[in-house]
This record gives C-alpha cells, sequence and structure tokens, in this order.
C-alpha cells in the first residue's frame, strides 16, 4: 500500500525548491488516496462513515451502540448535510415489550425540514423481544429540495432476510422540502439492545 505523506505549504511555495520528500509526495498521495491508506483524506464519492476525515482516525459512523448507551425510545441520526447522500444500517435491535407474545415492529422514519414532522418511511414485520431486527436503508438526494424522496430499505428479523427490498416512491409531500435526519423506533417500546452506524458519499445535485 502507497504510503501518505502530508505536504506543508512552506514545501509547495512559490520559488522554493522542491526536496524529493515532496516530490514522492506528489507522486503517490493520488495513489494513497485511491488505496485508503492510514492518514489520506477519505473519497467522499464513495460509502464511509459520515464521520470520518481521514483514514486512520478511528471514526465508525456508529450513532447508537446499547453496550454504552443502554436503553432509549428511539435512534436518531445526525442530521443530513447539503451535497450527501445517507446510509443507515441498524443490527440486532430488539424491543423490550416484557409480556409474552407481544410483538412490535421496527420503524423507519424521515424528517420533513419545512414541515418540521417526520413521515413513516417502512415497518418491519411483527416479532417478539427475542428476535433481532435490523435496517439497511439508503437515502437518495435527501438535501435535493422536493416534492418526492426516494429511500431503498432492506429489513432484517432474527438475522435473516425478511420481508421484501422496497424503494419508497410514495413521499410525495407538499410543499417542495429536504429531509434533515432519520428515525428508527419500535412501535410501542424502546430500543434495548443492537448497533446503529450511518454513512455517506458525496452527490452534487443538492450543493448551493
Amino acid at each position: 500500500m502507497t504510503t501518505w505523506t502530508s505536504i506543508s505549504n512552506a514545501a509547495v511555495a512559490v520559488g522554493g525548491i522542491p526536496s524529493s520528500t515532496t516530490v514522492t509526495a506528489l507522486r503517490d498521495n493520488p495513489s494513497a488516496i485511491a488505496e485508503a491508506s492510514s492518514g489520506a483524506p477519505v473519497m467522499v464519492s464513495g460509502w464511509h462513515p459520515y464521520d470520518k476525515v481521514t483514514i486512520g482516525d478511528g471514526k465508525t459512523g456508529l450513532i447508537y451502540d446499547h453496550a454504552v448507551t443502554g436503553t432509549v425510545p428511539s435512534v436518531v441520526t445526525p442530521d443530513f448535510v447539503d451535497g450527501y447522500e445517507y446510509r443507515v444500517l441498524a443490527l440486532g435491535l430488539r424491543h423490550n415489550a416484557a409480556l409474552i407474545g407481544t410483538d412490535r415492529r421496527l420503524q423507519l422514519e424521515a424528517f420533513k425540514q419545512t414541515d418540521a414532522a417526520y413521515r413513516l418511511v417502512r415497518q418491519s414485520e411483527q416479532g417478539t423481544n427475542t428476535q433481532d431486527f435490523g435496517y439497511h436503508a439508503e437515502f437518495y438526494f435527501p438535501r435535493l429540495e422536493s416534492t418526492s424522496h426516494f429511500v431503498m430499505t432492506m429489513t432484517y428479523r432474527n438475522g435473516a432476510f425478511s420481508g421484501q427490498i422496497d424503494v419508497d416512491s410514495a413521499m410525495y409531500d407538499t410543499p417542495a422540502q429536504k429531509i434533515l435526519r432519520a428515525r428508527i423506533s419500535f412501535t410501542g417500546d424502546s430500543i434495548a439492545a443492537g448497533k446503529v452506524w450511518m454513512f455517506r458519499r458525496r452527490e452534487y445535485a443538492s450543493l448551493p
């Protein structure tokens, strides 16, 4: 793997004579970025943790870990930023309904910025508090001001695929607006296990 080398402003200042180290860095750094070498900037055109800036900075995109945070009513993502699409991955989520035979659904909602209200995107099949639930959801151009937004979702239950791969194209809302964030929760109960991550990638339609 090619080594990433940071180049100081002084090393490339007008009138300066580049050293062999600087010239080598200018040659190798593009490859280091493509290879995701430690210290290199993140290639924002591909999926990466929403909070990661450089390779090796320790950021993973983890926004909820029950082992750290404990039981919560819901998991709300950080706000979406113009110029990016977003992916939410939730694994091993369980609700805390104590009654035997009590089933709950895992639901995903999108926050409409102008209306300042959540809209249901998808609900999973029902399951008990002994089953693991999960989501894989991709928000396409959520920061593009529009009357429609598209989200591809896949749901999991008890470690296996359940339900259908679904593209929710029914998000027709007036007025045109942006999606600001997402929320994951169980119907009627809290989230009592599991982890949630958020990733993003560059898009250009919604840039200022």
